[in-house]
């Protein structure tokens, strides 16, 4: 067995270091339209504690819910299956870029997530 991740055994607080996942879909009613409705799964690599985000229509908006109640990542690790994730990255980075206070865009670029994207042919790799 590899060595585990740095990661998984240093001390930090709750979801620091994180996986996560979208599962699903679910068709759900929303008043007479049956609508596809996904979750997000977040699980804290040193803890392995989770956090699922239900009736989401899209990733960074179950991010948004995630960081609001666990706050700030310093690590995220997901898989490339899904674009949702490739795209949500990209979209962050390019609202970072855009913002128009320095000081608070030198701040987030700071307490920046790293997104790690696991081979696509290796799911499970980092444990998660």
């Amino acid at each position: 067995m590899a060595d585990l991740l740095k990661s998984r055994i240093e001390p930090a607080p709750p979801f620091t270091y994180c996986g996560v996942d979208f599962f699903g879909p679910w068709q759900v009613q929303q008043g007479r339209t049956v609508v596809k409705r996904y979750r997000a799964l977040f699980t804290c690599l040193a803890s392995r504690a989770v956090h699922i985000e239900v009736e989401t229509d899209s990733f960074l908006t179950a991010l948004r819910r995630f960081l609001c109640r666990r706050g700030s990542v310093r690590e995220t690790r997901c898989d490339r299956a899904g674009m949702n994730f490739i795209g949500a990255e990209a979209e962050l980075k390019k609202a970072i870029e855009e913002m128009d206070d320095q000081k608070i865009k030198a701040e987030l670029l700071k307490e920046s997530i790293d997104w790690i994207k696991n081979p696509a042919s290796a799911s499970s790799f980092g444990g998660v």
